[in-house]
Order: structure tokens, then C-alpha cells, then sequence
């Protein structure tokens, strides 16, 4: 071997070491719940229930809003995704009723423009939107029932609200 490679060597060896190498590494998630226990994703509701677990009655699903209450940002923040958690529970609700849709669209698009409104960037506000329309549509039930509302409102136009469209 040449020094070279006696080098490359003795790096690959003792690496592990000085990064704290005798320390062992998680086992590979193989679960959402390996995830879950990890910390790497939310721990969710999976009921069957369409709006899920609201113990403390304020329209946002429990899990939703133990999530929440961990997000970065101002209180105001975190009120903007409070809002948009209701409006999406709103939406999974609708049982095909026409204007409850249209009241539940009129209601997101609120809620969508507050947490934009409160976000430090549109690249933020976008991906706290998405994954809180992930994390309420986390069940077979519940994807199926947004399904439904998204159905309900193909073709319809909305406005943007004024100002910034939080519930104050």
C-alpha cells in the first residue's frame, strides 16, 4: 500500500471514533411508527373518525395541534395554522353538502393567506401548508373525504381575501 492509501485507511478506522463512533446508531425506521418513535415524524390520530380527537373543542385535531404548539415562529404563527387546521377539518366534514364546501373553500383560502401572511417567506408558508393538509388527510377515511371536497370544488374561483385573512 502506499502512503497515500495508508492514510485513507487509518481516517476510515478512527473516524468513526472522533465522531462518536462507539456510540450505536438508531436502527433503520422500517415503520411509520419507527419514524414516529424516532421523533422524525408527528405522532397522528389514525381513527377512524373523520375530524379526529378535539378534547379541548377548539376545531383543531389534538395531534394537529400538539404539532402546532411545537412549530418555530410567533404565537400569531401558530394562530395562523390553528386557523388552517380548522378550516382543513371544516373541509373533511362536508358530507357532500354544496355550500358547506363552498363555506369550507371560502374558509382555507382564509386561512392559507394568514399563514402566508405570517410566514417568513412564501417557501415557508407553502410547506406549512402542505404538510398540515398531509397530517389531516393521514387516513384512508380522511383522504378519501378531501377527495371529495376537492372534487366538489373543481371549476369554482375564489378571490383572495382582504387583508391578510386571519380570524382575529
Amino acid at each position: 500500500m502506499t502512503p497515500r492509501h495508508l492514510g485513507c485507511l487509518a481516517l476510515v478506522l478512527f473516524l468513526p471514533a472522533a465522531c462518536g463512533g462507539d456510540e450505536p446508531a438508531p436502527p433503520p425506521a422500517r415503520s411509520i411508527e419507527d419514524l414516529e418513535r424516532q421523533g422524525l415524524l408527528p405522532v397522528l390520530d389514525r381513527s377512524e373518525s373523520l375530524g379526529g380527537p378535539d378534547t379541548d373543542g377548539n376545531g383543531v385535531r389534538d395531534d394537529l395541534d400538539a404539532w402546532i404548539a411545537r412549530q418555530d415562529g410567533t404565537p400569531a404563527r401558530r394562530d395562523a395554522l390553528r386557523q388552517l387546521a380548522r378550516a382543513f377539518r371544516d373541509a373533511l366534514l362536508i358530507h357532500g353538502d354544496t355550500i358547506a364546501a363552498q363555506e369550507a373553500a371560502w374558509r382555507t383560502t382564509r386561512a392559507v393567506a394568514c399563514v402566508m401572511a405570517h410566514s417568513g417567506s412564501g417557501t415557508e408558508g407553502a410547506h406549512a401548508v402542505a404538510e398540515l393538509r398531509k397530517m389531516s388527510a393521514n387516513t384512508r377515511p380522511r383522504v378519501l373525504a378531501y377527495l371529495d371536497y376537492a372534487a366538489s370544488q373543481d371549476g369554482a374561483v375564489l378571490s383572495l381575501p382582504a387583508g391578510n385573512g386571519c380570524d382575529d
